[in-house]
C-alpha cells in the first residue's frame, strides 16, 4: 500500500481545510489549517479505524457589505483511515496558532527471532 493511500480522505466535501500529513519514525501527524476556529468548535472522534475531525462553525448574520470575502469559518468534516498499527487510545490533539495537530502514535514493530534448527542427515543403507 502506498503512503498516500494510508490517509486518503474517505469522502468529498464542499469544504476541507488545508492539510499536511507527516510520517515520522514512531508516529503520524495530521495537521489542519483552521485559523479562527476555537477548541469548542472542533471535535475529534475515532470509530472503526477512521479518524473524524469536525468543525461546527456557523457564520453569523453580517450586515457589512463585503467587497471581497475569503476568510470564512465553514463547518467541515474531514475523515481519514488510520494506518495499521495506530494506537487509537493514545491519539492527542493540539490547537496552536491556527493549526490543529493530531498526533497518532504507532505501535513499535516487534521483531521475533526464530531459531533455526539443523536437522541431521540420515544415510539410507542399501541392501
Amino acid at each position: 500500500m502506498m503512503f498516500d493511500e494510508l490517509f486518503r480522505p474517505l469522502e468529498r466535501v464542499a469544504y476541507a481545510p488545508l492539510t499536511n500529513i507527516v510520517k515520522k519514525e514512531d508516529q503520524f501527524e495530521v495537521v489542519l489549517a483552521v485559523p479562527g476556529y476555537t477548541e469548542e468548535q472542533l471535535s475529534l472522534a475515532i470509530e472503526n479505524g477512521v479518524l473524524e475531525i469536525k468543525a461546527d462553525a456557523k457564520e453569523g448574520q453580517d450586515t457589512d457589505m463585503y467587497l471581497r470575502r475569503e476568510i470564512r469559518q465553514l463547518p467541515f468534516r474531514y475523515r481519514v483511515e488510520l494506518p495499521e498499527g495506530a494506537q487509537a487510545d493514545q491519539i492527542a490533539a493540539e490547537l496552536h496558532n491556527g493549526l490543529l495537530t493530531v498526533t497518532i502514535p504507532l505501535q513499535p514493530k516487534k521483531v521475533i527471532p526464530v531459531k533455526i534448527q539443523t536437522v541431521p542427515i540420515t544415510k539410507s543403507i542399501e541392501a
